[in-house]
C-alpha cells in the first residue's frame, strides 16, 4: 500500500522543500491544481488528486478534494480492522500527512474595491474539510497548515518515520484553531448582508474572539506576565521609530485613539496609564499642545502625546522639551522624524484617521475568569438636542461651549470621574476615585494647584450626583455651571442648590460610565 502526503495549498512559502523532503521519505505527493503545477518542477513522482480519484475537478475547481477515496484515506484508523478492510475493497491508500492552507479570504475581503462575488468565491470550502479530517484523526494522520511546522515536522520524520502523537495533537489543536478563526471572519462578513425582515438580534447568540497573534510581547503588564498583541485589523496604525511595544504601550496607544477622535479641531491630548492627564485645542496643534500641557505640567512626563493633525515642527520642539514615550499622529511633516528620532527610545506611532469612525470590532469584551462580558461600544455620539436645562438660569454660550467640551473629556476617564474645563482646554481632572466628592475635590485640587481660573470653568460629571455637596464644593471653587446625566433620586436636591447659588446645569440623559 502507498503512503501519500497530500499538498493542497495557496500560500506555497516552503513548499519546494517540505515536498521534496517527504517525497525522499518514501512518500507520494498527492496534489490539486495549482499546486501540483508548481510542484511537478520539484518532485519526481507526483500524483493529480484527479488521476487518483478517477473523477476531473469540476465547478470551476470549487470541487477538487470532497471525494470518498480522498476523506476515507485520511480519516480511517488504522488500529481500526474494519476501516482498513474497507480501504483495500475500495482501493484506497493511506494519506498520511495533509498540508493545507486555505484561500486567503480575509486578505481578499480587506482589499480595495475587491467584489462580493469575488469575496465569496475566496470561500474555502475543501480545504477546512480536509484540515477537519486530519485533525480528527492525528493519531494516524499529521496535519500542517503554518509553515512554521515544516521544519520541526520533517526533524521527526527522519528520527522515527512518524511523528510523535504529542506533537500531531499539537498540529491538530492548531488546525482546529485555524478553522474556527476563519469561519469566524466568514460569519462578521455575512453580517453585512443581513435581510430586514429577520431582525439583528440585540447581542450575538454566539461570541468568536477570533484573531492571531501580530506580535509577541516581552512580557504583560508585569514582568512575570506572558502576553502577545492579538488583532482581526492590523492596519489602523504603525510603528514608525523606536524600541519594541510593550503591553502597557498598546494599551496606551489604543486609549489615545479612543480620546482624540473625539475631538475635530486641532486637539492634543496627554495619556498616562490609559488616562488623559491633559486636554487642550486651538488654532493650531502647537497652541493646542500648551493647553493641555498647562492641564498638569508634573504628569506629562513619561506620557503619551497623540495629535489630530499632521505633527508640524513647532509642536515637536516642544513635545521633545520632556521625556514623552510616545507620540501619535496622522502623519509628520518635513523634518519632524528628524528631531524626534534622536531619542532611540521614544516610540513614534501614525494611524489612519479613517479607521477611527468606528471600531473594527463589534463588541467592546471584558475578560473575566469564568467568560466574558460584551457589550455595544460607547461612542459618545448622542445629540444634545435632547439636553434639558432644569435650573433657573440658562447656560450661556460659553458654558454652553464648554459643556460640550467637558462632556467629550469625562466620558474618557475611570469613574467616578470629573472634569473641570472650558470650551477649548481641560483645567482639573478628578479620576477613578470611590466616591463623586472626592473626585471633585482632587479635580479643583489639581486645577488650584496649576494656578488655573475657575471663574469662567464649567463641570463635567460622568455620573450622577447623588447629593448637593458637590455642588457647594464646586461653587465656592468659582463654578457656575454644571453638566451630568442626571437621574438620581438626588435631582431635586442638586437642581434646589444650583438655583440656590445661581448656578446653571444641564442634564443629558446619557451616562458615560467607565467601570
Amino acid at each position: 500500500m502507498n503512503k501519500y502526503a497530500l499538498i493542497s495549498v495557496s500560500n506555497k512559502t516552503g513548499i519546494e522543500t517540505l515536498a521534496m523532503e517527504l517525497e525522499s521519505l518514501g512518500y507520494k505527493i498527492l496534489s490539486t491544481s495549482n499546486t501540483a503545477k508548481h510542484l511537478k518542477q520539484f518532485c519526481r513522482s507526483l500524483v493529480q488528486v484527479s488521476d487518483y480519484t478517477g473523477f476531473p475537478e469540476i465547478l470551476n475547481g470549487r470541487v477538487k478534494t470532497l471525494h470518498p477515496k480522498i476523506h476515507g484515506a485520511i480519516l480511517a484508523d488504522r488500529d481500526n480492522e474494519q476501516h482498513l478492510r474497507s480501504l483495500e475493497e475500495h482501493g484506497i491508500d493511506h494519506i498520511d500527512i495533509v498540508v493545507v492552507n486555505l484561500y486567503p479570504f480575509a486578505n481578499v475581503r480587506m482589499k480595495e474595491n475587491a467584489s462580493h462575488s469575488e469575496i465569496i468565491e475566496n470561500i474555502d470550502i475543501g480545504g477546512p474539510s480536509l484540515i477537519r479530517a486530519a485533525a480528527k484523526n492525528f493519531r494516524n494522520v499529521t496535519v500542517l497548515c503554518d509553515p512554521k511546522d515544516y521544519a520541526p515536522t520533517l526533524e521527526h520524520l527522519k528520527q522515527d518515520s512518524q511523528v510523535p502523537e504529542c506533537w500531531s495533537s499539537y498540529l491538530a489543536q492548531k488546525a482546529f484553531a485555524l478553522v474556527s478563526h476563519y469561519d469566524a471572519i466568514i460569519a462578521e462578513y455575512l453580517e453585512d448582508f443581513r435581510c430586514d425582515q429577520y431582525p439583528e438580534p440585540e447581542m450575538p447568540p454566539y461570541l468568536d474572539l477570533s484573531c492571531s497573534m501580530h506580535q509577541a510581547l516581552r512580557y504583560g503588564e508585569n514582568p512575570h506576565q506572558k502576553a502577545a498583541f492579538y488583532t482581526n485589523r492590523p492596519d489602523g496604525w504603525e510603528c514608525l521609530h523606536g524600541k519594541e511595544l510593550s503591553f502597557n504601550n498598546i494599551l496606551d496607544i489604543d486609549a489615545s485613539l479612543r480620546a482624540i477622535r473625539l475631538f475635530p479641531e486641532p486637539t492634543v491630548i496627554i495619556i498616562k496609564h490609559c488616562n488623559p492627564c491633559g486636554i487642550g485645542s486651538g488654532n493650531n496643534l502647537a497652541e493646542a499642545y500648551r493647553k493641555a500641557f498647562a492641564t498638569d505640567t508634573v504628569a506629562p512626563f513619561g506620557g503619551i502625546v497623540v495629535v489630530n493633525r499632521k505633527l508640524d515642527l513647532e509642536t515637536a520642539v516642544m513635545i521633545n522639551r520632556i521625556f514623552t514615550e510616545i507620540i501619535i499622529a496622522p502623519g509628520y511633516e518635513d523634518g519632524v522624524m528628524d528631531v524626534l528620532v534622536k531619542k532611540k527610545s521614544r516610540r513614534l506611532i501614525s494611524y489612519n484617521p479613517s479607521f477611527l469612525i468606528k471600531p473594527s470590532n463589534t463588541y467592546e469584551i471584558k475578560t473575566m475568569q469564568w467568560g466574558y462580558l460584551a457589550q455595544e461600544w460607547d461612542t459618545v455620539s448622542e445629540s444634545i438636542d435632547n439636553w434639558m436645562v432644569p435650573t433657573h438660569r440658562q447656560p450661556t454660550q460659553e458654558e454652553f461651549a464648554a459643556m460640550i467640551y467637558g462632556w467629550k473629556a469625562v466620558s474618557l476617564l475611570k469613574s467616578n470621574a470629573i472634569a473641570l474645563a472650558k470650551a477649548d482646554q481641560i483645567l482639573g481632572l478628578g479620576i477613578g476615585q470611590t466616591s463623586r466628592i472626592d473626585s471633585t475635590s482632587i479635580a479643583l485640587w489639581k486645577a488650584k494647584k496649576f494656578h488655573h481660573e475657575l471663574s469662567q470653568a464649567i463641570c463635567a460629571s460622568d455620573g450622577f450626583f447623588p447629593y448637593r455637596d458637590s455642588i457647594d464644593e464646586l461653587y465656592q471653587a468659582g463654578v457656575k455651571a454644571v453638566i451630568q446625566p442626571g437621574g438620581s433620586k438626588g435631582d431635586e436636591e442638586c437642581i434646589h442648590a444650583c438655583d440656590e447659588l445661581d448656578m446653571t446645569m444641564i442634564f443629558t440623559g446619557y451616562r458615560h460610565f467607565r467601570h
